[in-house]
Parts: C-alpha cells; structure tokens; sequence
C-alpha cells in the first residue's frame, strides 16, 4: 500500500549512514536493505532527528549483524552475473550447479535433479547468459504464482485482476488494492516456496485489508499462521509494501 512520505535525508551515527523517511505512520521502522546493507528509517514526524540516533546506537549491534548476515547470504546465494561452469544457481530453495554446454543451436535452460543445464549457442557471451537466466527465473516465477493465486484467492475470497513478476530493487511484493493486482519480485524463484507463498499471502491480504494494521495482522495470522517463521527465512532483506 502507498503511503505519503518525504524525500529521504542522511543522518551519520556512529560512523554510519542512515537514511530516514518521513511517512504517515504510527510506529518507527528500522531495515538494513540490500545489497550493501544501507541502513533505512521509516518514522512519523512525532519522533525527531534525536529519537532516531538514540535507537540507531541502542540497535548498533544489530545492524552490524544484519550486514554480516547479507553479506554471508550473498557469498552462498551468487548473483546472476556469476555464471560460470559449477556456480551454485537457486530454484526455490534447492540449490543447482550451472552445466555449461556452449555448442548448442539455442539459447535454453533446463533442470534436472542433479544441475541446472544452460545451452547457449558459440557467440553467446556472459550478458547473454545472464539474460536467458533472467528469463528462465521469470518464466518460472509466473509459472508458480499462477500455480498458487487461484487456489489462495479462492480461499481467501479476493478476486485478482492481473499477477505479475517483475525485477526490484527493495521490494519482495505490492498490490494495487484498486486495480487488484498483484506483483512478485522474481528473485522470490530462489528461495524456499514457504518463502514465495507469504509474500503471496502477505499481498493478497492487502485486498482485504490495505494497511499495516491490526486487522491486517489478524488476517495473516488466520490465513497463515506460520508467517512470522517465513519472514524470518527472507531475513528482513526486502521491505514488503
């Protein structure tokens, strides 16, 4: 759900930079975002540039921590640029070594129980492969939320309009409570299902509920109520609006 909010400003605390948001909203929220752990504010005005150093410091630690744990997730879980015979790939979870055959007619990508086997063709260079990759990942995350929505939307008594995938920066998911559609961060395909399907869940509850609030968490709990274990696989590495 949008909110409105100001451009975000700098704070240096501690040696670190902190960017803070203002937005309409009752609480303070503090995330480390990835890919190189910038550390983010979302507050209301009622909370001032003080109030937010001294939880930046009390919470010190714990951002080390998180930027560590980022750190660690992407040296086990590579970038889609590291695609060279043997490099891990990750589908759902179940991590795959990349079988290169670079002679092939085309460009394809097919799984198998023991490897991910990317065919490319001679001329096919590494910005090649990373897009059949790309490809392969959004074809595959279409392919799970179709195989999902239905089922949920049904139980759940919403009607969606429109699903889609899609490349993010910050967020794991949003809905368009109006337009009701809803949309996936197609790096979801590389981690758990129980992970691909809260953020599901977690959207489709905006078509019932579009705020982060009680009743919004009331939903999720009767909907799914393992979700905060889920959460905590995805690390608090995305927002999700």
């Amino acid at each position: 759900m949008a909110k409105h909010s100001t451009p975000a400003y700098p704070l240096d605390v501690e040696g670190l930079r902190v960017w803070v948001q203002r937005k309409r909203i009752r609480h303070l929220y503090l995330r480390v975002r990835p890919p190189h752990g910038e550390i983010w504010v979302s507050a209301c005005d009622r909370h001032s540039d003080a109030d937010i150093v001294t939880i930046i410091r009390q919470r010190y630690n714990w951002i080390v921590q998180q930027r560590q744990r980022l750190a660690e997730r992407e040296r086990r879980m590579p970038s889609v640029s590291a695609l060279h015979d043997g490099a891990m790939q990750w589908v759902l979870g179940q991590a795959y070594p990349l079988a290169i055959n670079p002679h092939a007619r085309r460009n394809r990508i097919v799984l198998s129980s023991e490897a991910m086997h990317m065919h490319t063709t001679p001329a096919a260079d590494e910005r090649a492969r990373a897009q059949l990759l790309l490809r392969f990942q959004r074809r595959e995350a279409k392919r799970k939320l179709d195989d999902l929505t239905p089922a949920w939307a049904e139980r759940m008594g919403v009607d969606v309009t429109e699903t889609r995938v899609r490349s993010m920066k910050t967020l794991w998911g949003s809905c368009n409570p109006v337009a009701r559609r809803i949309w996936l961060n197609v790096d979801l395909i590389r981690y758990p299902l129980a992970c691909f399907e809260y953020v599901l869940v977690h959207e489709l509850v905006h078509l019932l509920e579009r705020g982060h609030n009680a009743r919004f968490y009331r939903f999720m709990d009767a909907y799914l109520p393992d979700w905060r274990q889920r959460r905590e696989q995805l690390n608090g590495r995305y927002e999700i609006d």
